[in-house]
């Protein structure tokens, strides 16, 4: 492949993973209401997921900062979303888990986004998106690769 064609797929790849990206999170920010931000909708798909985990696992899962994770984590307790438990083996770790309330808010934001995406679906053909979700997840492995690489690095 030439430099040429090359240098084409990347401005390609640039302006609709920008466009998919932005789009994107602002559709799933309209389904969330305005208790949440969406990084906190998926910490609380995240958390509940797991059932039980701790804010290191948060941060290594979604290659954040602690501190990002910290304070993400004390706003959802401070809403009521959230609960921390403390390990009974290991005092200084606790686990996190959804209250009742963050369970019904993130089961009815799921329901929404379930719709909004549903509704994007009937736009193709069923064999378009099991290639696209095939191709979607070979993408997402290649950069997990790339940033667990560079992780060992330092």
């Amino acid at each position: 492949m030439t430099n040429e064609k090359i240098s084409s797929l990347i401005d390609r790849y640039m302006k609709v993973s920008f466009y998919v990206n932005k789009m994107g999170e602002l559709l799933i920010k309209d389904q969330i209401c305005d208790v949440l931000t969406n990084e906190q909708y998926y910490t609380l798909r995240f958390i509940e997921q797991q059932r039980l985990c701790t804010s290191t696992e948060i941060s290594e899962a979604f290659y954040i900062n602690k501190s990002a994770v910290t304070s993400n984590i004390n706003r959802l307790e401070g809403k009521g979303l959230i609960e921390r438990e403390q390990d009974q083996h290991d005092r200084r770790v606790f686990h996190l888990k959804l209250s009742n309330e963050g369970a019904a808010l993130l089961h009815k934001t799921e329901h929404k986004i379930h719709k909004l995406v549903e509704g994007i679906m009937t736009n193709f053909e069923y064999e378009e998106i099991v290639k696209f979700l095939d191709t979607y997840e070979k993408l997402s492995q290649i950069f997990i690769e790339m940033k667990n690489r560079e992780l060992e690095e330092l």
